[in-house]
């Protein structure tokens, strides 16, 4: 292994602490509100016929769960062995493909070479520091079958103590999708759906192939938020 493979492994590893040691309580806490409430500003977005669908950072599976539900097939990956471990249990019912894999690189899921009609990444962009989101966008371009979006959300705000998260704005992840080959079809944002004070939230729907004439809409409706 050389030096930069075993520095990124670190920096994988450095994203997701915190998590292992609190996963029973994570998990309490993101089963406490529903699929439809954390995504009701892009439910839109999600695919109304049976598709294939990559959930990154899955933690306890809520959202993965929602989407078999629906009759999706489902790719839950979960880097933090006890939050996959309660997802596989808690969601034992539903028909989820679990997998031990990480942005930026997701180098299980790259070897297999699957592709997915939608890629959903909940709380997941800020845990990455700046030179990991260039390769991650890359990364999920590589994942995604024509037409194929990326649903998004950036944090805002506070971070909680033994967590590492850095400062991530609409406008910044929009420039890396653009540059990589997606266009804007959403941009939204709202409070912070477990009511936690200062946290807010950016709601991004990215389009592989998606034609220009999406931008001016999305950067009229970005002139209307405050800049982060």
């Amino acid at each position: 292994m050389n030096s930069e493979t075993a520095g990124e492994r670190l920096r994988v590893r450095a994203s997701t602490a915190g998590y292992g040691e609190a996963a029973e309580a994570l998990a309490e806490q993101y089963e406490s509100v529903t699929f439809t409430e954390v995504h009701r500003e892009v439910l839109h977005l999600f695919p109304s016929r049976p598709s294939s669908v990559l959930d990154i950072g899955a933690g306890s599976g809520r959202d993965a769960a929602a989407l078999a539900r629906q009759g999706h097939r489902v790719m839950a990956a979960e880097p933090t062995a006890e939050l996959r471990s309660l997802g596989q249990r808690i969601h034992a019912d539903r028909q989820i493909e679990w997998v031990d894999d990480a942005l930026p690189e997701l180098p299980v899921l790259s070897a297999w070479q699957r592709r997915f009609d939608l890629i959903l990444l909940t709380a997941v962009w800020m845990h990455l520091d700046e030179r990991q989101r260039d390769s991650a966008m890359a990364c999920l371009v590589g994942l995604l079958e024509p037409g194929g979006r990326v649903i998004l959300s950036l944090r805002h705000g506070s971070v909680p103590a033994g967590r590492r998260m850095f400062p991530v704005s609409a406008q910044e992840t929009i420039d890396r999708a653009v540059k990589c080959g997606l266009g804007v079809v959403h941009l939204a944002e709202r409070e912070d759906p477990h009511g936690r004070p200062g946290v807010a939230w950016t709601y991004l729907g990215l389009q592989l192939g998606a034609a220009d004439t999406n931008m001016p809409a999305a950067q009229a409706t970005w002139a209307q938020v405050a800049e982060r």
